[in-house]
C-alpha cells in the first residue's frame, strides 16, 4: 500500500519527554514563569509541535519573548536534554525490517535539524533513513507541513500522484494535520505522547498502540495466534466401553473449608488424548518417556476424509513433515500406518477417538506405536485452516501410564 514512511522524532522514534520538559522547565524559570514551570507532566505539551508556537501559546506571550524561552530551552537541551532520551522498545528491529521489506524511510521533525541529527546519530538510528528532516532554526515559524514537504521533494514523492504511497506516523495532533495539509495519510502512535483520543480526533486513518503493532500494520511483524484444538475432559462422549470421567468435591469453600479441592476419575484415553508405546505394546515405556520434541514443533495441517491409504500418506508426507494432524473424520489402514513409520514421523494427530477402523485398530496402533509414533487422537481442528503451525502437545508426567489426556495447542504466525 505505501511505499514511504515519514518518522516524526520525539514520541515516535524516542521517548524524549524527559529531556524537553526539564529543558523547558528550565527556559520558563529563566523567564520568571515559575508557577508555569512546576509541573513536568503538564509541559509534555511541548513535546511535538513546533517550540515558539506552543511557548507563546502556554505562555500568552509574544513572539519576541518566546524567542528568548527558545533561547533558553536550548541552553540546557543542547548539552545536557537531548541525552536524556532513549528510543523506544522495539524500534530497533522495526527500522531494519521496514529497510528490508522495501520502504524508503525519512524523518520529518518540528525539532531543529541540528538537534535532530544529533539524536539520530547518538542512538546510532540515522543509517536507516534516506531522508533526515528537521526545521530551520532561521524559520522559527516552520509547520509540521513545511518540513513534511521538504522531506517529499528530497525522497521523490513530491508529486501529488506519488503521495497515495507515502504516509507519516506519529504521536500527536500536529502530525496528522500535518500530513492532511500535505495531502497524505497519518498513522497515529498512542505510546508517544499524544493519546488514541488525541491522534483519532485528528483523524489518523489507524492508531496503534505499541511499536510491535505498528510493525504488524506496516506488514514486518508477526503476532502469534492461538488455537486450543483440546475437547472439554467431562462433556467428550468416551470410546465405547471405556470409563467415563467424573469430578467430586473433597473440600468446599461453600461447606466452611478453606478452599475448595476435587477428586478426578479418569481413563487414560478420555477426552482429547495422547497414545504411548505401552498402549498397544506390550513391554514399550509409558507417557513419561516420550520425548518431549515429539509432542512440540512444527506440524502441517491438513483435510481429509474417508480412509487414507498407502498412496494418499505417501503424497502427505513427501514433504518431509514429521508431525501431521489431519482435519476431518479419516481411518488410516495397516499400510498407511506403515508408510508413517517408514518416513520417520513424530506425531499424527486425529479428530475422531481412534486412528483405525474396525478390525484393522489393533494393527494400525501397533504399527504406529512400535515405531515411536505419538498418536493424538479427539482433536477439534474445525476452525483451524490447512497449513503449517507450531504444535504444543504434552502429556501429564505420569510414570508408566499408556496414555494421557492432553490440552493441545497450535500457534499460528
Amino acid at each position: 500500500m505505501y511505499q514511504a514512511l515519514l518518522f516524526d522524532l520525539d514520541g515516535t522514534l524516542t521517548a524524549s519527554g524527559e529531556g524537553i520538559t526539564k529543558s523547558i522547565q528550565y527556559a520558563l524559570r529563566k523567564m520568571g514563569y515559575e508557577s508555569l514551570a512546576e509541573d513536568l507532566k503538564k509541559l509534555e505539551i511541548f513535546v511535538g509541535p513546533p517550540l515558539l508556537e506552543q511557548l507563546m501559546e502556554y505562555c500568552q506571550i509574544e513572539e519576541s519573548e518566546a524567542e528568548r524561552g527558545v533561547a533558553y530551552y536550548r541552553e540546557r537541551y543542547n548539552v545536557v536534554g537531548y541525552y536524556e532520551n532513549k528510543p523506544y522498545k522495539g524500534i530497533r528491529k522495526l527500522l531494519p525490517k521496514l529497510k528490508k521489506k522495501g520502504y524508503k524511510l525519512a524523518v520529518a521533525s518540528s525539532k531543529p535539524q541540528g538537534m535532530v541529527d544529533a539524536v539520530l546519530e547518538h542512538f546510532e538510528l540515522n543509517e536507516y533513513f534516506d531522508v533526515i528532516e528537521g526545521s530551520d532554526i532561521n524559520f522559527p515559524r516552520m509547520t509540521k507541513s513545511d518540513v513534511i514537504e521538504i522531506a517529499l521533494k528530497k525522497l521523490g514523492f513530491f508529486e501529488a500522484e506519488k503521495r497515495k504511497g507515502v504516509v507519516m506516523i506519529g504521536d500527536r495532533k500536529y502530525d496528522v494535520v500535518g500530513a492532511t495539509a500535505s495531502r497524505l495519510d497519518c498513522i497515529g502512535v498512542a505510546y508517544g505522547y499524544g493519546g488514541t483520543e488525541e491522534l483519532e480526533s485528528a483523524g489518523a486513518i489507524k492508531v496503534v498502540q505499541t511499536v510491535e503493532e505498528l510493525g504488524e500494520f506496516l506488514g514486518v511483524s508477526k503476532k502469534a495466534r492461538f488455537h486450543d484444538i483440546g475437547k472439554e475432559l467431562f462433556s467428550t462422549p468416551v470410546y465405547p466401553g471405556d470409563p467415563a470421567p467424573s469430578k467430586t468435591p473433597f473440600y468446599e469453600i461453600k461447606k466452611g473449608d478453606d478452599c475448595n479441592l476435587t477428586i478426578l476419575s479418569f481413563g487414560s484415553h478420555n477426552g482429547t488424548h495422547l497414545d504411548a508405546p505401552k498402549h498397544f505394546c506390550e513391554g514399550k515405556h509409558g507417557v513419561d518417556q516420550i520425548p518431549l520434541e515429539k509432542c512440540l514443533g512444527e506440524c502441517k495441517v491438513i483435510k481429509a476424509e474417508g480412509v487414507i491409504g498407502k498412496e494418499e500418506m505417501e503424497a502427505l508426507l513427501a514433504d518431509g513433515t514429521k508431525k501431521l494432524l489431519i482435519k476431518g473424520e479419516i481411518l488410516l489402514t495397516p499400510e498407511s500406518a506403515k508408510v508413517c513409520a517408514e518416513a520417520g514421523l513424530d506425531l499424527i494427530g486425529v479428530e475422531s477417538q481412534t486412528v483405525g477402523g474396525k478390525g484393522t485398530q489393533k494393527a494400525v496402533h501397533q504399527t504406529l506405536l512400535s515405531a515411536e509414533i505419538v498418536i493424538l487422537e479427539g482433536l477439534v481442528l474445525g476452525e483451524v485452516t490447512q497449513g503449517t503451525y507450531f504444535l504444543s502437545a504434552l502429556p501429564m508426567k505420569m510414570e508408566g501410564l499408556d496414555g494421557s489426556p492432553v490440552r493441545p495447542v497450535l500457534i499460528e504466525y
